[in-house]
C-alpha cells in the first residue's frame, strides 16, 4: 500500500507534508505524483513531483515520485488503484470568490470515484 499526493505546478508544499505525515504514521509508501498534459513528457511531469518533495521535505525516507500524462483525474485514480493507495492527498483549487466555495472538477471526480480516502489539503493559511 502507498500514500498518493497528487501535486499540481503550483505550490504543493502542504500536500506533501500531509501526504509524508499519513505515510509516516501508517508506515506506508509517500509516492508524489504529478500529470502533464499529453504534449508534454512523464520526465516533466516526474521533475515536477520532485521538486515539489524537494521544497516540502528536509530529509524524506520511504518517498518516491511518479509522472503520468492525460487526463489529470483519471491518471491519480489510476495510479491509486495500481498502488493500493490507503489515501489520496490532494489540493483542490480555487481560482475565483465562487470557487473558492466548490472544489475543482478534478478533486470533485476523485473524491466520488476513489477506492479509498481522500483528503484535501488547503495552501491558504
Amino acid at each position: 500500500m502507498s500514500i498518493l499526493a497528487a501535486v499540481d505546478d503550483e505550490d504543493s508544499t502542504k500536500v506533501v507534508q500531509q501526504g509524508y505525515e499519513l505515510a509516516q504514521a501508517f508506515d506506508e509508501e509517500l509516492v508524489v505524483f504529478h500529470v502533464l498534459p499529453e504534449t508534454e513528457t512523464i520526465d516533466d511531469a516526474e521533475e515536477i513531483a520532485s521538486d515539489a518533495v524537494r521544497l516540502a521535505l528536509d530529509d524524506p525516507e520511504n518517498v518516491s515520485v511518479a509522472g503520468a500524462l492525460g487526463d489529470p483525474s483519471s491518471r491519480i485514480l489510476h495510479e491509486s488503484e495500481e498502488r493500493g493507495s490507503r489515501y489520496i492527498v490532494l489540493g483542490p483549487r480555487k481560482k475565483t470568490p465562487i470557487g473558492k466555495a466548490l472544489m475543482g472538477s478534478v478533486s470533485q471526480l476523485v473524491l466520488l470515484n476513489a477506492d479509498c480516502n481522500v483528503v484535501f489539503v488547503s495552501e491558504e493559511e
